[in-house]
């Protein structure tokens, strides 16, 4: 009996033993794990928060070299650059110290003392802006914003941001100063920028105080003291105070060019100076901007040239007429078209289909659907042959093209219209050095003015002709010929 007790006893206490060293065990197992995770937090702590970057500055090109080539740094402003690794950038001083710790997608250069920063996450990216401290001035929660290094408002002290297609301003320290209210906020154009709130549009100074109440239905950017302004259907402009400079009374907008503004009143056009004094009286149907002295205007539907004092030059004749160039103008009588100058001389005579600006002293005409050219005489230079010409006279060539059943062909013309290269070949391009370059199905070779082909039609690829040699694909072989088609270095 009391050895069965005794065998008990010691049964008993082995049991205990054994749960004690298993606890010991799985203590031990608990102490180590949180010694790791202590030790891990330790270690990713002081990777993640990065007090310097070794390396050296170049004061010259103002750029930072890493001994560790892991880091991406951008070029210095200001004395601070942006910095990243694993694609979150930061920023450091010209020492390497951290001025902003890498938790940032993208950072702007710094201008004025702030820079734009983004973190990227489900659509939209937000973004704010920080200042040289690293502190964000403007918390990093907006979908839109001004990208204050390119645009105008880097003349001003403010910092735009918006959500939901309102726009707000901040200054450099964070203050709000435009609440976000306003559906447009514009670049500053002298001093001041439009503001559009509930269809009303007015402008701010630089410090976002608004100078000019928003009551315009429309306004434009200031043209040195003066903007345009429309209110009620009726346009007119305004100064830097907000005084009306020229009554809000004209029906169009209007549009200065020097000192001649052109608008519209009582149905009709006409002219004013920048202080609204009528220069022009309004009696036109249309009328353009001056061009070589002479304005083109309508009456009673039909078009002619008047001079800056109102006087008629060149009778109202023409259904159609264009702006003057080269001392000549396109017009339209009917269904034909020509030509005429200055005093009303019609140059080139109604029978085209179509006449184009002079450029040059010449100009394209069309008849009876193919093209040609005229000279400033009227004097047919290139017939009416072609289906085309293109560009200008080269080495006193023409480019034209030609259609017929295999497609268009292209050849030149010379100054008298002498088709000097046949329309034969596939492809043509000016002339250069006194060569063009042309084409036969897929090879390229060279023909002279005299349509001679000095060198053969027999390249993959050819090039113009620089310091006398040209590079050519020959068979898969790149190299170089001279202008006979000898082979050189």
């Amino acid at each position: 009996m009391i050895r069965i007790q005794k065998k008990s006893v010691q049964n008993h206490s082995t049991k205990n033993r054994i749960k004690r060293n298993a606890f010991i065990q799985s203590l031990k197992k608990i102490l180590s794990g949180f010694l790791f995770f202590i030790i891990n937090l330790f270690i990713v702590n002081s990777t993640s928060a990065q007090n310097s970057i070794e390396g050296t500055y170049n004061s010259i090109k103002r750029t930072f070299v890493a001994v560790n080539k892991n880091y991406h740094i951008e070029d210095f402003r200001e004395g601070l650059a942006a910095f990243k690794m694993n694609d979150k950038y930061g920023v450091i001083d010209t020492n390497g110290i951290v001025i902003c710790q890498m938790k940032y997608d993208e950072i702007d250069p710094f201008l004025d003392g702030v820079a734009r920063v983004q973190i990227y996450g489900e659509y939209p990216a937000l973004y704010g802006f920080i200042d040289k401290t690293g502190k964000e001035v403007v918390p990093v929660k907006y979908e839109n914003s001004d990208d204050f290094f390119y645009r105008s408002m880097r003349f001003s002290d403010l910092l735009v941001v918006g959500n939901d297609n309102k726009y707000a301003c901040y200054d450099k320290t964070g203050k709000l100063v435009l609440p976000m209210e306003y559906s447009n906020i514009g670049n500053y154009s002298n001093g001041l920028a439009t503001l559009l709130k509930n269809s009303k549009w007015g402008y701010m100074d630089k410090k976002g105080e608004i100078i000019i109440p928003l009551i315009y239905d429309h306004a434009s950017d200031f043209g040195g003291n003066v903007a345009f302004v429309k209110k009620l259907d009726k346009w007119g402009a305004i100064n830097k105070l907000g005084e009306i400079v020229i009554p809000i009374k004209y029906e169009a907008e209007i549009r200065f060019s020097g000192e001649m503004g052109l608008t519209k009143l009582d149905g009709k056009y006409g002219f004013i100076d920048r202080k609204g004094s009528v220069l022009l009286p309004f009696n036109y149907e249309s009328i353009s901007f001056f061009r070589e002295g002479l304005a083109r205007a309508t009456l009673n539907g039909k078009q002619g040239f008047i001079n800056m004092k109102g006087e008629t030059i060149i009778p109202y004749d023409y259904d159609w007429a264009g702006n003057f160039t080269e001392g000549f103008v396109i017009v339209k009588k009917g269904n034909l078209w020509g030509h005429i100058n200055k005093e009303g001389k019609v140059i080139t005579p109604f029978e085209f289909e179509l006449t184009g600006d002079f450029n040059k002293g010449f100009a394209n005409v069309k008849k009876n659907g193919k093209s040609g050219r005229v000279d400033t005489t009227g004097k047919i230079i290139i017939p009416c042959l072609y289906d085309g010409m293109e560009g200008f006279f080269a080495d006193g060539m023409m480019l034209v093209v030609k259609k017929d059943n295999n497609g268009r062909k292209k050849g030149f013309v010379d100054q008298k219209g002498n088709e000097k290269v046949p329309c034969i070949y596939d492809d043509a391009k000016t002339f250069s050095y006194g060569l063009a370059r042309v084409k036969k199905g897929n090879e390229w070779g060279f023909v002279n003015p005299e349509g001679k082909e000095i060198i053969p039609c027999i390249y993959s690829e050819i090039g113009n002709f620089e310091n006398g040699k040209a590079k050519v694909l020959f068979k898969g072989e790149n190299f170089f010929i001279d202008m006979k088609g000898n082979r050189v270095m």
